[in-house]
């Protein structure tokens, strides 16, 4: 299983209801438990209920909501979905209380400056993967229905590959690592199930991939992988290669929890402009 216990984040705007979506499709696959996490607005009766709030309270104060919950629940069964809310200015604090007891946090695509800030704050404290949830946009790549991972060759970067091979192999679909240079002249990419390589000069980063990549493919021999070289800084290189990708996922930057907060200039860029969702996974080491 993926994803045993999924904690998502509705704020009532567009993009929180693709979130919630796309958790609810995430615990309907794997067979998790979701917690929907909601921030009222200071004055709503909806903040005067420490413990669940009771239905018929939710459907007369935010019959949107109340719908939302009660077609997952008809969904997933009732005893898969459970409702936190709290005021809003309690939210990330509601997150991130979600985020420690699920194993990855799910997020609409930020859609003001206060929610990107948000975002931003919450990948760096939570213990867990954070998933923006963004809208598949734009052309589709090399890679697209793929699960593509960013490889730097750090530690990190283990993190967001573990995550990458298990979703990949719970779903079953083709996985992508891709690395990014300034050394190379071309793009390149690399079949390792059809043995199809495509670079006009061998590149330095196929050998790092290599690396990186199999002790994981040795982990999930099912999971279809190939490896790839991308040209220019790692920014754009990702964006370009996750191009109609089903997932991007990426390791965060630094260690510990001091060092979380720090993420880099990567992750918070793909998480603003991704055509598509994004993973942004704290450093789990490598497999065993």
């Amino acid at each position: 299983m993926a994803f045993p216990r999924v904690a998502v984040g509705v704020a009532g705007t567009a993009t929180s209801w693709q979130a919630l979506a796309w958790a609810a499709d995430e615990a309907a696959a794997t067979g998790g438990h979701l917690v929907i996490c909601h921030g009222c607005p200071a004055e709503s009766v909806l903040g005067r209920y420490p413990a669940a709030v009771p239905m018929a309270v939710l459907e007369l104060a935010d019959p949107p909501l109340a719908r939302a919950v009660a077609a997952t629940r008809a969904r997933l069964g009732g005893e898969r979905v459970s409702v936190r809310i709290r005021p809003e200015h309690h939210a990330v604090a509601l997150l991130a209380d979600a985020a420690r007891d699920a194993d990855v946090l799910v997020l609409g695509a930020p859609s003001s400056r206060g929610w990107r800030e948000i975002t931003h704050r919450l990948l760096g404290h939570v213990p867990v993967p954070t998933i923006v949830v963004r809208p598949v946009t734009g052309p589709a790549g090399p890679f697209a229905g793929h699960v593509v991972v960013g490889v730097d060759g750090s530690e990190p970067s283990a993190g967001g590959l573990e995550l990458a091979f298990r979703y990949a192999a719970t779903h079953r679909v083709p996985l992508a690592a891709v690395h990014a240079t300034a050394d190379a002249p071309d793009d390149f990419w690399f079949d390792d199930t059809m043995l199809e390589a495509h670079f006009p000069a061998e590149p330095a980063g196929l050998r790092l991939l290599a690396e990186q990549v199999e002790p994981w493919t040795h982990k999930y021999p099912d999971v279809r992988v190939k490896r790839a070289v991308y040209t220019g800084r790692a920014l754009p290189a990702l964006l370009r290669a996750a191009a109609g990708a089903r997932l991007l996922a990426l390791g965060a930057r630094g260690h510990g929890v001091a060092a979380r907060v720090l993420l880099g200039s990567v992750s918070h860029g793909v998480v603003d402009q991704a055509g598509g969702p994004v993973a942004v996974v704290p450093s789990m080491g490598a497999p065993r």
